[in-house]
């Protein structure tokens, strides 16, 4: 059975996109437009690992994680962080707040693929 990714991005393209090509390398995927709709997602597909944006109108992928690791449903999901930030040490706050790996965009398929696939 493959192993479902949820990909949270503001962006419907970059969602679709990423979305799309994680299904053609193998995995059960889903999208959310926001932080919101993610969480609501979280209870519906139970998914295996998250993408996510850091940059979201409704909450910041940082507040997103802070949530994660508060909630004992979704503490454990691998995160990935794929992002066109370029503030300095995001990456590092990225890890402090519970984010697996931090991508800048744009990515790789096949290397976020390798990535998910490692941390599952």
């Amino acid at each position: 059975m493959p192993k479902k990714v949820l990909v949270i991005d503001d962006e419907i393209d970059t969602c679709k996109m990423l979305a799309t090509g994680l299904k053609l390398l193998g995995f059960e995927t889903d999208y959310a437009l926001s932080a919101l709709q993610a969480f609501k997602k979280f209870g519906e597909s139970a998914p295996n690992a998250v993408v996510l944006d850091l940059m979201m109108p409704d909450a910041d992928g940082y507040e997103v994680m802070r949530r994660m690791k508060a909630n004992p449903a979704t503490a454990a999901l691998p995160i990935v962080i794929v992002s066109a930030t370029a503030q300095p040490g995001a990456e590092e706050r990225c890890k402090r707040a519970g984010a697996n790996f931090f991508m800048h965009k744009p990515v790789s398929l096949q290397e976020l693929s390798d990535i998910i696939a490692k941390l599952l």
